[in-house]
C-alpha cells in the first residue's frame, strides 16, 4: 500500500514514500473517514488484506455527507491536499519508535493548526514533538519557500506554543495518559531543541536535491529535527481524481443495506 523510503539530502533526512497498492490505500483513507482508525493502520501493516463488509456499517445519509463534504468540494485542491494529509497520517505509523504517538487526523480539510503532530516519548517522559506540514501541489519548490518556511520561522520563534501543548495533551490521552498527568507532562517540558519538523509534499518529477535548500539554516542543530518526505505522483490532479473515485466506492460498501 505504502512503502518507506530513506534517502540522502543535504539538508535534512530524506524520506519519499512509494504507492504500491492504490486500492488498499484507498480504503484505509476511507476507513479513516469513519473513524475506524484501528482497522486502517491494520491495512497499512499488511496485518489484514480486507474488511468484512458487515464490520463498517454506515448509515446512508451519514456516508453521503461525508462523500459530499470531504470528496465533493467546491474547490478540487481543498479535497486534494485534505486526501494527502490522510495519507501522510497513515504514513507516520510506517517507523515509529516505541512510545511514539500521532495525533488523529483533522476532520476537515479546512481546520487550522498543525496538519499533524507526532509525539515522541521515552520511558514516560516526552523527548521531543514532531510538527507535521502537508501540501498536495503541482509547485513543490515554491509552495515549501512560500507556505511552508515562515510556518517553521514562526514555530521556531515560540509562536503558537498554546496550540502545540493542547494537542499534546490530546495526543498523549490517545495513549492512555491520564490528563492531569498530561498536563503536568506538557508544564514541564524544555521547549529547546525539542521541536522537529516533518515537511510532506507531493512531487511530480524527480526529486530535486535542491527541494529541501534552506531547510537546515530554517532549523539548526541535530538532522532528526528536520525531515524531508515526498510522495511521486506524475499527473497529480488527474491521479488525486480516480484516487476520490476508489474512496467514495469504498464508503458506499459501508452503506447499511435498508
Amino acid at each position: 500500500m505504502l512503502t518507506i523510503n530513506f534517502l540522502n539530502d543535504d539538508y535534512c533526512q530524506g524520506v519519499f514514500f512509494s504507492i504500491s497498492d492504490e486500492d488498499a490505500l484507498a480504503q484505509a483513507v476511507a476507513l479513516v473517514l469513519v473513524q475506524e482508525f484501528t482497522l486502517a493502520k491494520a491495512i497499512l501493516n499488511d496485518r489484514i488484506r480486507d474488511v468484512e463488509a458487515e464490520t463498517v456499517i454506515l448509515d446512508k445519509n451519514e456516508i453521503e455527507d461525508i462523500i459530499i463534504r470531504r470528496l465533493k468540494p467546491t474547490v478540487n485542491y481543498h479535497r486534494d491536499g485534505f486526501l494527502f494529509q490522510l495519507m501522510m497520517w497513515l504514513a507516520a505509523h510506517l517507523d515509529l519508535d516505541n512510545g511514539d504517538l500521532v495525533a488523529l487526523p483533522h476532520a476537515q480539510a479546512s481546520a487550522k493548526g498543525q496538519d499533524s503532530i507526532v509525539v515522541h516519548r521515552a520511558d514516560g517522559a516526552m523527548i521531543a514533538l514532531s510538527i507535521c506540514e502537508d501540501k498536495a501541489t503541482e509547485h513543490p519548490r515554491d509552495t515549501i519557500r512560500k507556505d511552508v518556511w515562515p510556518e517553521i520561522q514562526n514555530y521556531e520563534a515560540g509562536g503558537r506554543l498554546d496550540e502545540l501543548r493542547s494537542n499534546i495533551i490530546a495526543t498523549l490521552g490517545l495513549g492512555g495518559v491520564p490528563a492531569d498527568e498530561a498536563i503536568a507532562l506538557v508544564r514541564r517540558i524544555s521547549w529547546e531543541g525539542k521541536r522537529r519538523y516533518r515537511v510532506r509534499i507531493t512531487v511530480q518529477e524527480e526529486r530535486s536535491q535542491q527541494l529541501f535548500k534552506g531547510f537546515n539554516e530554517l532549523v539548526s542543530g541535530n538532522i532528526e529535527r528536520r525531515r524531508g518526505e515526498t510522495v511521486n505522483i506524475p499527473d497529480l490532479r488527474t491521479w488525486m481524481n480516480m484516487f476520490s473515485e476508489k474512496v467514495e466506492t469504498e464508503l458506499r460498501s459501508y452503506i447499511q443495506e435498508e
